[in-house]
Formats: structure tokens, C-alpha cells, sequence
């Protein structure tokens, strides 16, 4: 921050004969979508009368001091107000405002005018829940990178990905559909009777060091799961305190049409699984992602329910396996489309791990639409 504003007023000393008791400013209007957002209060941090003439009102500081402001790690807006000018001997001052907030260059003989300024912030459920299923940073798409014999994902570049954690070991994969909920596979969701020692990690890149821990508050599996013949394989964790979403933790979409993903449609999954099969010590401390492909049917290998159901296959090099292995279940089926991630299913079962011959089964999420907004609206009705 402190070579920031030396650089600042390099520039501002430089130029204020050009603009001297003026404004440079790339603010346009002073809107604030009321839908996603809200005005925070006016701050005031410092008076030019009492300083060296400069008046920094900056958002970075305001948040370390006002516990009101924690809220804008993003501005969407900024708005000042001038309470009033200096007696000064020149005007040679030179004002900045952008969404950082107010940066005004002066000098004991000209100093700035008494700026307030207050910033637009996202209220943070109801912006995040219209942001579903972006990432900052792009995942891999087109490699044909596989969890089984093991690539990594590129940090951070799927922020939904969790990793159920029982005992402090991985246990299962889900994902996060808004600060309170996870989505995983009903079959990952058997310890409400210890759940002191089950907790989600979210915002993890390696598994045994990045993220943050979450305890839980309640395991919801859906009522007509059936465990021998793994039908209705879904459930939802509920969280006992919110996310906060950064670049590194985001919600995903949900697919709520019965028609997506179309067939040999693209998609993938990611998790800490194991990259051998059924060797339980080879489970992956990093994030690992699998392209897979939609087929039509699975049921000359299961009890195969495509109203409810996804069916996958291989979709990586010829020669190696190449998808989800045990670890990975409840895991998202990550399906990309106009610029959004949706999650079109949740990790379910397979034959082996990741086999060219046979597909993997997923769990679809459209099929369940109705059931997973019955169960997070009650915990906003609450």
C-alpha cells in the first residue's frame, strides 16, 4: 500500500499543475442494484486539516477498522461526498477516486478538501447466489487429464470442489450450491452419529493443508435412497456456520433441465480419490480433475434409471483408465455452458476406476431439483 500511494503521488504532484483542484475519476454513476447489494454507511478516516494536507479514504483500511465494511472484499460502486474545503494558499491538490475509494495528494500549504466516502458492497448470499459457477481462474477443458493415474487440477480453478473429511481423513467429494449447503451422494452421508469428527473442507487445493475446515450441522439423505440398489443416491449436508466466498470458495450452479447435458456432451469430475484402484493409501493429497462424456445407457451393466440417473464414459487417452475412483463419490458431474459451471449430477457408482470398459453412474441433479431447493429454503425460512 505504501508504494502504491508514493507512486500516486509521483503521479499527482507531477500533474497537479494540469489539474490542480480537480478530480480524476472512473466512477460513472452512483447506482447501487439494491437486488444484490446495499450502501455501506459513510467513513471518514482522516481530516486534512490535522495531516499533511492529504485525505486517504481507502477501502482496504476502512476494513480493517469497521467491522461493517468486512463485507466488501468486492466494491461495486463507490459514492464521496466533500464536507468541506480548506483555507488554502494555492489549489495545487490533486484528487483520485475509483473503487478503492479516495486518494487526495496534497500539501500543508494546499491541502485537500474533507472527503466522506461510502462503498456498494455485495450482500453476500444474495450476490454469490446469482454468481453461481464462476471461477477466476480457468480450469483445464481440453487436456485429457484423469484422476486415475493422477493429474492435477489447476489450483483453485474449480472453488466448489469439498472435501468430506471424517477423522481428518478424506472421505468423500461434494460440492457447494450456496453458503449453508453441500451437494454430495447419500452414500458419503453415514456418520450423523459422530458428527463432532465429520467436517467439510472448502477452498482446498491439497487437502491436508489449504481450505478451511467447516463443522456440520445436519446430514439430510433423501428419503427414497436405497442403499442395495443405489437409487435416489443424493443428500445434502448442512452446514453449521455459512461459507464465506473469496476467489478460492465458490457456489455452483445446478442443472434443472431433464435434457442436460445433451448426449456426448463434455463434462467432468474432480476429487482427492484414489488413483489406484482399490489400493485405500493411494488417495491423492491434490485436487484432480477427469474428462468423461455422456452415453445414452448404462443398463447392460446396471439397474441403469435414466430419469434419475447420468450415464459416462472414458473420455481420456486410449491407452490408460481414465475417470473417478473410490474417494471420489459425491463429487460433482461439472458440465459448462454459456460461460456458467452447473453441476448436472453427483458421483454415484462404477465398475473399477475410470475403466474404458465400463461407464460410470451419476445421480441427476435435475431429477432432484425440487427436493434440494424444498430442503434450502428451509434453512432461509429458519
Amino acid at each position: 500500500m505504501l508504494l502504491l500511494y508514493s507512486f500516486l503521488s509521483c503521479l499527482l504532484l507531477f500533474s497537479s499543475k494540469v489539474f490542480g483542484e480537480q478530480e480524476l475519476s472512473s466512477i460513472v454513476d452512483d447506482q447501487c442494484n439494491p437486488e444484490v447489494a446495499s450502501w455501506t454507511s459513510w467513513f471518514n478516516t482522516q481530516n486534512p486539516k490535522t495531516t499533511n494536507g492529504n485525505d486517504i479514504e481507502d477501502i482496504s483500511i476502512i476494513r480493517k477498522s469497521y467491522p461493517e465494511a468486512a463485507r466488501c472484499d468486492t466494491v461495486l460502486n463507490v459514492e464521496y461526498s466533500v464536507l468541506g474545503k480548506t483555507n488554502n494558499d494555492t489549489s495545487l491538490y490533486q484528487t483520485l477516486v475509483n473503487n478503492n475509494g479516495v486518494v487526495c495528494m496534497g500539501s500543508p500549504t494546499s491541502r485537500c478538501p474533507d472527503y466522506s466516502v461510502r462503498f456498494c458492497c455485495p450482500n453476500k448470499q444474495e450476490y454469490m447466489s446469482q454468481q453461481c459457477g464462476q471461477t477466476f481462474r480457468q480450469p483445464h477443458t481440453n487436456s485429457p487429464l484423469r484422476i486415475v493415474n493422477g493429474f492435477q487440477a489447476i489450483p483453485h480453478s474449480l472453488p466448489w470442489a469439498v472435501s468430506l473429511q471424517y477423522k481428518d481423513v478424506h472421505d468423500c467429494g461434494g460440492v457447494i450450491i450456496d453458503q449453508w449447503h453441500i451437494l454430495t451422494a447419500a452414500h458419503c452421508l453415514d456418520y450423523s452419529n459422530d458428527l463432532g469428527n465429520f467436517y467439510v473442507r472448502v477452498g482446498a487445493h491439497n487437502r491436508l493443508s489449504s481450505g478451511q475446515l467447516i463443522p456440520i450441522a445436519e446430514l439430510i439423505i433423501h428419503p427414497t435412497y436405497d442403499e442395495s440398489r443405489s437409487s435416489d443416491d443424493i443428500g445434502i449436508i448442512r452446514l453449521a456456520s455459512p461459507i464465506t466466498f473469496s476467489s478460492d470458495v465458490q457456489p455452483i450452479c445446478l442443472v434443472d433441465n431433464m435434457a442436460e447435458p445433451p448426449l456426448d456432451a463434455t463434462v467432468y469430475v474432480a476429487g482427492w480419490g484414489n488413483t489406484v484402484h482399490q489400493m485405500w493409501d493411494t488417495s491423492s493429497p491434490i485436487l484432480l480433475q477427469a474428462r468423461l462424456r455422456v452415453i445414452s445407457d448404462c443398463s447392460m451393466y446396471f439397474a441403469y434409471q435414466p430419469q434419475n440417473q447420468i450415464c459416462t464414459a472414458h473420455n481420456g487417452s486410449a491407452d490408460k483408465d481414465h475417470g473417478s475412483c473410490q474417494g471420489d463419490s459425491g463429487g460433482g458431474l461439472l458440465y459448462f455452458k454459456n460461460g456458467r459451471w452447473y453441476a448436472a449430477g453427483v458421483v454415484s457408482y462404477a465398475i473399477g476406476c475410470g475403466q474404458q470398459a465400463y461407464p460410470t453412474v451419476f445421480t441427476k441433479t435435475a431429477a432432484y431439483i425440487d427436493w434440494i431447493h424444498e430442503i434450502i429454503n428451509r434453512q432461509k425460512s429458519n
